[in-house]
């Protein structure tokens, strides 16, 4: 189904990438690893782990990269490792010695996920018990690059996220589709992983792109099975939002056919 035209994903410099914790069990290696991207988010990270701890799938990897956090955050994933790791067949807490961004913070993980299946989350999102096992149900009945479901926006904003199905033709006004999904791990390789971009935050909404391409494309599953933090501190907000002319720049120039 895919033919992969495209460099191998950007990933960090292994010489700058530490091992802070780990965890295997040594057992049959499951379907599906967590992956958590973590900046500065000491605030929220102990949630979002919990939530995963906390997911109705029984065999699950987790893999949490630290991209070089200025506040406590490694000191708090390290802390939760302690008492939580056990309950992954393996968990992994891997540092950024050097900030190496959103992409490369992503590819990463991905790198060194050794399932099948990988849950891309970012460090201040939520999911609900059932979010794993629902997405892998979906996944497994079909033929789709990844799955999501809608989110439940909560914090500065209460609304309905993730509402649409994957349509590409709609890309060329806006991404309804957010990073959060169940994705395979051979779509990520195919598609070459995540792009360094001149401004963060539409690492997703390229990847889309990328598989559209490949003539890929998303499962929607109509529960509500996760939970998107709206924040004044998020990246979308600092980062991305005041430069979004030049990602629309990008797309256009980088994906001509969807224009």
């Amino acid at each position: 189904m895919y033919v992969n035209n495209h460099t191998a994903p950007a990933i960090a410099d292994r010489d700058h990438v530490a091992v802070m914790a780990q965890h295997d069990a040594g057992t049959t290696v499951p379907q599906v690893t967590v992956i958590v991207s973590l900046y500065n988010y000491e605030k929220f990270v102990a949630g979002t782990l919990d939530t995963v701890r906390a997911q109705s799938l029984g065999a699950l990897d987790l893999i949490v990269v630290n991209d070089c956090s200025t506040d406590g955050s490694l000191e708090v994933v390290k802390d939760w490792f302690a008492g939580n790791s056990s309950r992954f067949n393996r968990a992994l807490l891997l540092h950024h010695q050097l900030n190496q961004g959103l992409a490369k913070t992503r590819n990463t993980a991905f790198y060194h996920a050794r399932t099948p299946y990988v849950f891309v989350l970012d460090a201040d999102n939520l999911l609900y018990p059932r979010c794993l096992e629902r997405l892998l149900s979906a996944l497994e009945n079909c033929d789709a690059s990844f799955a999501y479901c809608y989110l439940e926006h909560f914090g500065d904003v209460s609304a309905l996220g993730n509402p649409k199905p994957w349509n590409p033709a709609t890309f060329r006004h806006n991404n309804t589709i957010d990073a959060m999904v169940l994705m395979r791990k051979s779509v990520w390789e195919q598609a070459g992983g995540y792009s360094i971009m001149e401004v963060m935050g539409w690492e997703d909404f390229d990847l889309w792109f990328k598989i559209a391409r490949l003539k890929g494309w998303g499962v929607h599953v109509h529960e509500i099975l996760a939970r998107y933090r709206v924040h004044g501190s998020s990246m979308l907000n600092t980062v991305t939002n005041p430069k979004v002319k030049i990602l629309w720049a990008h797309m256009r120039r980088t994906y001509p056919e969807f224009f």
